[in-house]
């Protein structure tokens, strides 16, 4: 008996919209057989990394922290790849945002003013900028694939951290470790809740995915952006340049990912340290299809991812899960979530072989 997928007319936007809530139990479902499977507590490990960071009110803050960079770099790849432009290397372009404003912090360390922070603000937005300009310049001058070239540059920024908490950056008074001098008070994020770790990143990330819902719902730049994703010729057909689209699409998704960089450094780590590459990047590639690539949906998106992350802290301590177990849930999330997509979009036919089609 042979199957091969079809194409349906029109896909229900019933399931299409219920397949990322889908593709979450189902990763709950499985996770826990895998988990006791090889020797965990799997409904433990499912009821910690999914359950206590909601129930648990002392781990809202982390939630509301760790959520914010996953919901504006989501917000940016989500504009990219509706215009098919497929960035991978958004964690690199995380990573150059956060040294432009460490650069920034560091220069002008002992100087005092308000203009410090925006100004890092500013670095960041534009170092993730530019380093997106690299796979768009190759892409569009000389049709080499984004996917590889992102994803290669990634690798270049974490060696390039490496190497400036070691020796140009090193802090002279940090006891020998690989990070740089503590930000002045000027360069720090500062607390909106009294009491918490929340910073200021958090609204500003609702603030973000607000105004891309805005663009992309009801301006030219949003139309172009889908036009040109779905439709190439139609797009070339209506005036609307696919080369000019490719530079704005990942100059725009990698400046969010570098002012999530200037964020966090910024906020919760402020200073540069070896360990400040957190997958966010990645991460957010899976908060832009679990959000439906809609700014608003990512904001729900990478609250769930937060809470993975969240869970998987607690679930270390609690039951000994290894660190890398919110990884395998956010993986088989990323999984069921474009294996769904597919027979949203596709329906399985039974083929008949050859010999009985013939009687």
């Amino acid at each position: 008996m042979q199957f091969r997928l079809e194409k349906r007319r029109e896909p229900s936007r019933v399931v299409l919209y219920s397949a990322p809530l889908i593709a979450v139990l189902l990763t709950m479902f499985f996770g826990a057989i895998i988990f006791s499977a090889i020797g965990y507590d799997g409904v433990g490990a499912v009821r910690e990394i999914f359950l206590t960071p909601i129930t648990n009110s002392l781990k809202w803050q982390d939630l509301a922290v760790k959520a914010s960079p996953l919901i504006i770099i989501g917000v940016g790849l989500s504009i990219a790849y509706r215009a098919n432009v497929w960035n991978i290397g958004a964690e690199g372009q995380y990573i150059m945002g956060g040294l432009a404003a460490t650069w920034v912090a560091l220069l002008t360390h002992g100087m005092g003013g308000f203009w410090i922070l925006p100004a890092m603000m500013v670095a960041g937005f534009l170092g993730g900028a530019a380093y997106a300009a690299i796979p768009a310049f190759f892409k569009t001058r000389l049709n080499v694939n984004e996917i590889l070239t992102s994803l290669m540059l990634t690798y270049a920024s974490v060696q390039l951290i490496y190497y400036l908490v070691r020796a140009p950056w090193k802090d002279p008074m940090g006891m020998g470790f690989p990070q740089t001098r503590r930000f002045a008070s000027e360069a720090l994020l500062p607390n909106i809740v009294p009491g918490t770790i929340v910073h200021a990143g958090v609204p500003i990330a609702i603030i973000v995915a607000l105004v891309a819902w805005f663009v992309m719902s009801r301006s030219v730049f949003g139309y172009q952006v889908k036009v040109v994703g779905s439709a190439p010729h139609a797009a070339r057909y209506g005036g609307f340049s696919e080369n000019k689209t490719i530079w704005l699409a990942l100059l725009l998704s990698g400046a969010l990912a570098g002012f999530a960089g200037a964020l966090e450094v910024s906020g919760p780590f402020q200073r540069m340290v070896p360990g400040f590459p957190t997958n966010y990047g990645f991460t957010a590639i899976i908060v832009a299809f679990l959000g439906r690539l809609n700014p608003l949906g990512v904001i729900f998106a990478g609250i769930i991812m937060a809470i993975t992350f969240v869970g998987g802290e607690v679930a270390q301590t609690t039951i000994g899960l290894p660190s890398s177990a919110s990884g395998i849930f956010q993986s088989m999330m990323l999984f069921f979530l474009l294996a769904g997509d597919i027979l949203v979009r596709y329906r399985l036919k039974r083929v008949a072989p050859q010999g009985e089609a013939r009687a």
